[in-house]
C-alpha cells in the first residue's frame, strides 16, 4: 500500500512539472502515466469495477467542493437561461437527435430506443471534473468559461435522472409513462434540492458552535459528503445534492460575513435562548473562508488526480480494438451534434463565433460516464460494446479535444484577449455594441494612462510567477475614489491629477492598473508589506494637499502582499476586504489585509 500511494504522489507530481514546463494539462500526463505504469507493473495498480465506482463516489464530493465554492451566486442568476440551455435543453435535444440518427448509422446493431437513449446519455453531458480541470488552464474570458463550467456542473445532473429513471426502465422493463416520469423529476428535483438545503444549514449552525479551524474544516467536508450519501441512498440526484449544499452554505457563510456580526455578546444574552446566541456568533471570518478554500482546493487537485489514474487502469485496449468503428461513429455523432448545438447558441446570442469552437472542444466526457455504463444490467446483451464505447470517448474527448481546444486558443489568442477586454471590463455590454466596443478597448486607459483590468491581471499572474521563482516580495495597493462620476470634465481632470501623481511616485519596475473607474491598482514587485504602506501613505498626503480632491472626493487604500498560494481572486478578496474595513467600519484611509 506504502509503494503504492508512492507512484500516485509520483504520478501526480511528473505529471503537474510536465503541465509547468509544456502547458499540457496534467489530466492527460496522468492518464499516460497511470497506464505506463499498469504495463510495467500490472500488479501494483489493479482494480475492479466496483472499486472503481467505490473510489469514485469517494472522491466526487471531495472533487467539486472546490469548484462549486468557486462558483458566483450572481454569476450563475445573471446567466440563467444560457445555464439551463446548456445543461437541460440541449442535452435532451442532442440525445434526441442522436437516437434518431444513429440507427441509420450503425444499422447492424438492433438498438432499442431504451438502449441509445442510455448510450447517449452517458455521452451528452460534460464532466465537470475534467472540464474544470482544463478550462482552468487557458486565458478564455470569464463568460465563456462560466458557461463550460457550469454546465458540466449541471448537465451531469440531467443525464443522471434520464439514465437511471427514463433509460434503465426501458431496458429493463420496457416501457415507461410519460406522468411517472413527471413525478420522479419532480421528486428527484425537490428531494434532492432539499437535502442539500437542509444539510449546509445544519453545517454552517456546527460551525458557529465549533470554533476550532480543524473542525470546521472537518464540517465543510461532511457537509459535502452527506448530502450526497443521502441524496444516494434515497435514489436521487447526488450531485445535485451536492451543488445545493455548498451554493446554500457558501451563501449562509457570506451573508453572515456581510452582517459583521460581533462575536461578543452582553450579559442579557445569557438569558436569551441557545439558537438565539447561535445567531449572534459569527460563522467564519473572510480570511479563514478564503483558507479553507484554498485548502479544499489543494486536496481537490490530489482527489481529482486519483480519479484519472483509476481511469487509466480499467483500459482496456483489447476491447477498444474490437469495437473502435463503433467508437468512432459514436464521438463523430457526439462532437457534430455538439457543434451544432454550440452554434446555434452563439449565434442566437450575438457572441463571437469562435466562442462555439471553444465551448465544443470542452465537452470532455469524464469518469461519471464510466460509473453509468457500470450500472447497466450484468446480462445487458451490449455491455462489452457499451463499455468499449464510453471509455473510448472518454479517451478521445479528453485528448483530441483538448490538443483541439489548445491549438484553437493558440491561433486565436489575439481574437480571445479582445474578448476578455470586451466582456470581462463590462459585464453589461451588449451583443451589438462588441465592435464598437472593441475599437476603445486599448492596452490603456485614455485618461488615467492606466492599464486595463485585462492587462493588469496578465501583469499580476506573472509577477506572481516571478516571485515564486526568484524568491522577492510584491505587494499591491488598491485604493478607491469616492463619489466620483468618471464621464464629468472635472471628474476627467481629477483623475488625470491623481494618474500624474501616482505615475510620478511609483518606479519604473511597477505598474499602475485600472480596476473600475473608482478603484486603481499599484503593483510594487520587489516591494515588502511595509514597502507598500510608506508609499500609500506618502501618496495619501500629496492626495489631500490637493484641494478639489480633498474636499469632495474621500480616497481610501488597500494593501497586501502577494503569497506562493495566491491567485487573481484571492488578491482581489484581499484587497476589497481591506477597502470595505475602511469605507465601512474603521473610517482609516489606510487598511491592510494579510
Amino acid at each position: 500500500m506504502l509503494l503504492l500511494f508512492t507512484f500516485l504522489l509520483l504520478i501526480i507530481l511528473i505529471s503537474r512539472l510536465i503541465e509547468k514546463s509544456t502547458n499540457i494539462p496534467s489530466t492527460l500526463s496522468i492518464i499516460i502515466l497511470s497506464f505506463l505504469t499498469t504495463y510495467v507493473f500490472p500488479d501494483l495498480l489493479s482494480i475492479s469495477k466496483d472499486e472503481f465506482n467505490d473510489i469514485l463516489y469517494l472522491m466526487l464530493p471531495v472533487i467539486l467542493l472546490p469548484d462549486i465554492l468557486n462558483l458566483s451566486i450572481k454569476d450563475l442568476k445573471k446567466h440563467t437561461k444560457i445555464i439551463f440551455y446548456l445543461a437541460v435543453v440541449a442535452v435532451i435535444l442532442s440525445i434526441a437527435v442522436a437516437v434518431l440518427i444513429t440507427p441509420f448509422l450503425m444499422p447492424e446493431h438492433k438498438f432499442t430506443i431504451g438502449m441509445l437513449i442510455a448510450l447517449f446519455t452517458m455521452l451528452m453531458a460534460t464532466d465537470a471534473i475534467t472540464v474544470a480541470s482544463i478550462m482552468s488552464k487557458f486565458k478564455l474570458p470569464n463568460r465563456l468559461k462560466i458557461y463550460a463550467e457550469y454546465e458540466s456542473l449541471f448537465n451531469d445532473v440531467t443525464a443522471l435522472i434520464i439514465f437511471y429513471f427514463i433509460a434503465l426502465p426501458l431496458i429493463n422493463e420496457g416501457s415507461v409513462s410519460i406522468m411517472s416520469v413527471n413525478i420522479t423529476l419532480l421528486k428527484v428535483l425537490l428531494f434532492s434540492t432539499v437535502i442539500g438545503i437542509a444539510t449546509a444549514y445544519i453545517g454552517y449552525l456546527s460551525i458557529k458552535i465549533l470554533r476550532n479551524p480543524f473542525d470546521q474544516f472537518i464540517i465543510i467536508y461532511l457537509v459535502v459528503i452527506i448530502s450526497f450519501l443521502l441524496a444516494e441512498y434515497f435514489h436521487i440526484a447526488g450531485i445535485l445534492s451536492i451543488v445545493a449544499s455548498v451554493m446554500t452554505f457558501k451563501y449562509l457563510i457570506q451573508k453572515d460575513i456581510s452582517q459583521n456580526v460581533s462575536q461578543e455578546t452582553d450579559e442579557s444574552s445569557m438569558y436569551e435562548s441557545i439558537i438565539s446566541l447561535i445567531k449572534k456568533v459569527p460563522a467564519l471570518t473572510k480570511k479563514e473562508f478564503r483558507g479553507y478554500k484554498k485548502e479544499a482546493m489543494f486536496i481537490g487537485v490530489f482527489a481529482n488526480a486519483i480519479v484519472f489514474v483509476i481511469v487509466a487502469i480499467i483500459i482496456d485496449f483489447s476491447l477498444l480494438l474490437k469495437y473502435h468503428k463503433e467508437i468512432l461513429i459514436v464521438f463523430m455523432i457526439t462532437t457534430i451534434i455538439r457543434m451544432f448545438a454550440m452554434h446555434g447558441m452563439i449565434i442566437a446570442m450575438k457572441l463571437p463565433k469562435r466562442w462555439a469552437k471553444g465551448l465544443t472542444y470542452s465537452g470532455a466526457k469524464g469518469a461519471l460516464a464510466v460509473i453509468m455504463v457500470h450500472s447497466l444490467p450484468n446480462d445487458f446483451i451490449y455491455l462489452d460494446m457499451f463499455e468499449a464505447i464510453i471509455i473510448g470517448n472518454v479517451l478521445l474527448t479528453t485528448f483530441i479535444y483538448t490538443f483541439l481546444l489548445m491549438y484553437h486558443i493558440n491561433k486565436n489568442s489575439k481574437s480571445y484577449e479582445q474578448d476578455i477586454l470586451a466582456f470581462d471590463n463590462d459585464a453589461d455590454i451588449k451583443p451589438d455594441e462588441y465592435k464598437k466596443s472593441l475599437v476603445n478597448l486599448l492596452e490603456k486607459d485614455e485618461t488615467t494612462n492606466a492599464y486595463n483590468k485585462s492587462f493588469i491581471n496578465d501583469i499580476i499572474n506573472k509577477e506572481l510567477s516571478r516571485a515564486i521563482r526568484y524568491r522577492f516580495d510584491v505587494s499591491l495597493i488598491t485604493f478607491k475614489i469616492m463619489n466620483l462620476n468618471a464621464k464629468t470634465k472635472d471628474s476627467k481632470k481629477i483623475l488625470k491629477d491623481i494618474s500624474n501623481i501616482i505615475n510620478k511616485k511609483i518606479r519604473t519596475n511597477d505598474y499602475f492598473g485600472k480596476l473600475s473607474d473608482e478603484q486603481y491598482l499599484i503593483i510594487t514587485p520587489n516591494t515588502s508589506l511595509s514597502g507598500a504602506l510608506v508609499l500609500a501613505e506618502k501618496t495619501l498626503n500629496i492626495f489631500e494637499n490637493i484641494e478639489n480632491i480633498n474636499s469632495n472626493h474621500k480616497i481610501y487604500f488597500g494593501i497586501t502582499q502577494a503569497e506562493d498560494t495566491d491567485d487573481l481572486e484571492t488578491i482581489y478578496e484581499r484587497l476589497d476586504d481591506a477597502l470595505e474595513r475602511g469605507i465601512k467600519q474603521t473610517g482609516e484611509r489606510i487598511e491592510i489585509e494579510v
